[in-house]
């Protein structure tokens, strides 16, 4: 069992580095692409921060390349300079990636060479007065001059001496990072967290897991995920090691196998239908002996069959948790899964509070429940996990709550035995591999086709959720393919929200109101497979 101390969590996520950089330089950081200590992830913080990033203190700084140890990096650089970082994920197109840099405001954007070959064909957006292309061992600069492009080259930041003395000093309440999710508007939501929220977060975990410099960590959700703080920062706060892994890894069962036994990581967070694939395809036998310690799950239901069959798989040594929160809490709630979770038959719960937060019901009304079993009503959370607000959306549902450092999830739940447990969303939000998709964000898009009249997206219950289109055309006698429909959202959406199937109607149906009545396509029986 690796040795744990105490360790108080920084009014700043980032302070560790220089902590460790100056106690341990040699000791790993990120494993991954030969691996990097904390004495040079150090060093190239430093330079990167203390170089290109010197003005930026309270600004937004944008991130958009492919996961791997200079995002890791570029995070904290942001951070050491007093800025906020935005994250976008690698794999969205071009347009989105652009559309949140324009709503962040992000004076800096921080690329890699493919993001900048993209970007080339839309245009940086105008409020970027710096663009900052990374490049690795062997990439060519690129031709031409542009103002704002400043080209940094990754040996440079690596050979630099370690200077401590780059760290700004921020508040407990700046935020330092704006997290975009799914907007039902059809345009993406920026969730601010602040050093505090996602201080109480880490500073719990390391408590409740007995985190230590022993422990290697998997990196496997998107940057601009909130899974990822956990990652990124328990790691750091406790001088652990983490892999970052990179796209083309997550792609396939036996590359991601493989870094599990020969990175010997011990602790893995993850969505549960990765879980299950992992599963399903044997890998967990295939790997033993494990080191884990940990495997821990959120950001969607984890459907009991699936956790037996993934406890009966794992060491009896491994420790499962349900984690639970929505972007806006980050994590407020856990359970750590109990030999009688897995001989009943009941769904796991949610579990209790965090550290730092207060959870409770409210019904229909408004009013605060009890913990009596039985009684249904609205998750609500307050305290120190809670977001200081959204992005320039202080019109938005809950922003009022916010100011009072509240939080109305959505989500329905009532208690069990002293826990909660979730019973569904109230709205149309829904966790879809673990990213939070809105459904109006996607009829948005479609919308904009200029073949179709009007539009509705289903979420088709089974056991694997596919999200359903029903259209009418404009003109009666048009036609329009799964196919042509996955093409146009592919460059105007992420991949995960691209949907799967399609029902073509003369006309949508309707309700008393004149509004697409939803019910009603639910029992459409046109539909059209991908």
């Amino acid at each position: 069992m690796p040795q744990h101390r105490q360790i108080a969590p920084p009014e700043a996520v980032h302070q560790p580095l220089a902590r460790y950089a100056q106690t341990s330089p040699e000791r790993p950081f990120l494993l991954a692409e030969g691996g990097i200590s904390y004495g040079r992830a150090a060093a190239w913080v430093a330079a990167l921060a203390s170089e290109h990033l010197a003005d930026v203190a309270e600004q937004r700084v944008a991130i958009w390349m492919g996961k791997g140890n200079h995002y890791a990096l570029s995070i904290l650089a942001s951070l050491y300079a007093g800025a906020c970082y935005v994250p976008l994920d690698g794999g969205q197109p071009v347009h989105r990636a652009a559309g949140i840099v324009e709503d962040a405001q992000a004076r800096v954007l921080i690329v890699d060479s493919a993001h900048y070959a993209e970007l080339q064909l839309l245009g940086v957006p105008d409020c970027v007065e710096r663009l900052i292309l990374l490049l690795s061992q062997g990439e060519q600069a690129p031709d031409g001059e542009d103002g704002r492009l400043v080209v940094v080259r990754d040996a440079m930041l690596l050979d630099r001496e370690l200077s401590l003395d780059v760290g700004m000093p921020v508040p407990p309440s700046q935020v330092a990072a704006i997290l975009y999710t799914s907007g039902s508007t059809g345009k993406p939501k920026g969730v601010q967290l602040s050093h505090r929220n996602l201080s109480n977060f880490i500073g719990w975990c390391g408590e409740e897991l007995a985190l230590s410099q022993d422990d290697r960590l998997l990196n496997i959700a998107s940057f601009n995920f909130d899974l990822s703080t956990f990652d990124l920062f328990c790691s750091l706060l406790h001088g652990a090691s983490v892999y970052v892994s990179q796209e083309q890894e997550q792609q396939t069962l036996g590359r991601l196998a493989d870094v599990l036994r020969q990175q010997q990581i011990t602790v893995l967070y993850t969505v549960p239908s990765l879980l299950a694939l992992l599963s399903r395809a044997g890998i967990w036998q295939a790997l033993a002996p494990l080191s884990l310690r940990y495997v821990i799950f959120a950001g969607e239901v984890m459907p009991l069959p699936q956790l037996q069959s993934l406890a009966r798989q794992l060491p009896a040594s491994c420790q499962l948790y349900n984690f639970y929160g929505p972007t806006e809490t980050n994590v407020c709630l856990y359970h750590k899964v109990s030999e009688a979770d897995l001989a009943g038959s009941a769904p796991l719960p949610i579990g209790r509070p965090i550290r730092g937060a207060e959870v409770w019901l409210r019904d229909q009304d408004g009013r605060r429940l009890g913990m009596e079993e039985g009684q249904l009503g609205e998750i609500w959370v307050a305290g120190a996990c809670v977001t200081p607000g959204y992005w320039r959306r202080h019109d938005a549902v809950n922003a009022e709550n916010h100011v009072l450092n509240q939080h109305a999830t959505g989500d329905y739940g009532s208690f069990r035995d002293g826990v909660l447990v979730y019973h569904g969303r109230m709205d149309r939000m829904l966790k879809l591999n673990g990213y939070r998709v809105e459904l109006g964000e996607i009829e948005a898009v479609l919308a904009t086709h200029p073949d179709i009249h009007e539009v509705a997206v289903l979420a088709e219950a089974g056991p694997v959720v596919r999200l359903m289109v029903y259209l009418a055309t404009r003109q009666a006698d048009a036609s329009i393919s799964i196919a042509d429909l996955k093409i146009f959202c592919a460059t105007r959406l992420p991949r995960y929200m691209i949907p799967h199937g399609l029902c073509q109607m003369a006309a949508l149906p309707k309700n008393a109101n004149g509004k697409i009545d939803y019910r009603a396509l639910a029992d459409a029986d046109k539909l059209v497979s991908a």
